[in-house]
């Protein structure tokens, strides 16, 4: 049940001109239930690599293990914003592998496909895209952040000005209580508050307000020192898939720092190599080496085998894991059926209401 009400919503109900208008507001508020404790979604647009795991994959495992049921979304209707169909196929199964073999358990978290249910997300998109203007998604700043070629957001694809009424959907259709995002997702995430509290000042308060539970993505650089740590620059990531020669050969190339000095690479060469650690004993060896590069000891050449051994450690655990996970060809399946059987029965059950609202 919803026990508070964000002050938007609050300001709502002093508009109401009688107290038996007030009183009837606040008992459909306390009818308002959510469906689901944390959603997130994950784009099935390639492997993953160890920054995705950090940044992505390990923040939920660890809510999954504090007794958080969460649910988890292959976006497949989100990828193709920017990525062919037949690419994001391709890597559907393969992601639900990846999470499940770090960690994720389907018999806690429940796994779907949006495109699933996509006659419920497209028409409920369509729906709460009346309650927002062009205007309004062309000063989205995510959309300026995902335009390639130096385009303006007036020659955008309409699919990616209307992402965040897309996310919209798929968070108010599982009623969900609170939405794991990063940072670069807090302004549609603002979006879909600003579309709940909308809907629900024009048509009766149906939804509850969705909580933002902000997953502070850890800064990993690229191996080359060339921004993040990203797909797109295969040089400078470590993949999940890679095998130990290559994860070698990359650290062996990357670039740290002189003696004595710590810089920003230096610090996220640390930063993975502490997070991927699987005793104390391994994070003090770690500790130890830059303790001394810190006093101008010649020794990065000494961290960089650390460095390797610990990351090819969790990546060699990870792959058998998944290859143990994918052996049976119809697990993964099996998986997304019923995920998706939850996911249906939410997003009919929702839609139903929203018809017979609006």
């Amino acid at each position: 049940m919803i026990n508070n009400l964000d002050k938007n919503t609050k300001k709502d109900y002093t508009k109401s001109s009688t107290m038996e208008e007030i009183q009837t507001k606040k008992k459909e508020v306390s009818a308002m239930q959510y469906k689901v404790e944390l959603l997130t979604g994950i784009r099935p647009t390639g492997d993953l690599t160890v920054a995705n795991y950090l940044g992505a994959v390990s923040p939920i495992v660890e809510l999954q293990a504090q007794g958080v049921s969460p649910v988890v979304f292959v976006a497949d209707l989100h990828a193709i914003t920017d990525s062919e169909m037949t690419t994001v196929k391709q890597y559907i199964h393969g992601v639900v592998a990846d999470y499940i073999a770090l960690g994720l358990d389907p018999q806690k978290t429940k796994i779907y496909l949006q495109s699933d249910i996509a006659g419920e997300v497209n028409t409920f998109t369509t729906l709460l895209a009346r309650l927002i203007s062009v205007a309004e998604l062309l000063r989205v700043p995510t959309l300026k952040d995902k335009l390639k070629n130096n385009a303006r957001p007036e020659t955008a694809n309409a699919l990616l000005l209307l992402y965040p009424v897309l996310m919209a959907a798929d968070i108010l259709l599982n009623r969900a209580k609170m939405i794991a995002v990063g940072e670069d997702q807090l302004a549609h995430m603002e979006v879909t508050r600003l579309l709940a509290r909308r809907f629900n000042k024009r048509y009766g308060e149906l939804f509850p307000i969705p909580q933002v539970l902000q997953v502070n993505a850890l800064r990993i650089l690229s191996l080359k020192g060339e921004g993040k740590m990203s797909k797109t620059n295969p040089r400078g990531a470590i993949f999940l898939t890679d095998d130990a020669k290559t994860v070698s050969n990359k650290i062996k190339a990357t670039e740290t720092a002189i003696e004595g000095v710590m810089n920003k690479k230096l610090e996220s060469h640390v930063l993975i190599t502490k997070e991927l650690a699987k005793t104390e004993s391994e994070r003090d060896e770690v500790d130890a080496i830059i303790m001394a590069h810190k006093t101008g000891k010649p020794v990065m050449g000494h961290f960089k085998q650390i460095m390797t051994r610990i990351i090819c450690n969790f990546i060699e655990e990870f792959q058998a894991k998944r290859a143990e996970i994918t052996r049976d060809p119809l697990y993964i399946q099996s998986v997304l059926e019923e995920g998706s059987k939850i996911a249906k029965e939410n997003a009919i059950e929702t839609l139903e209401e929203v018809k017979k609202v609006m």
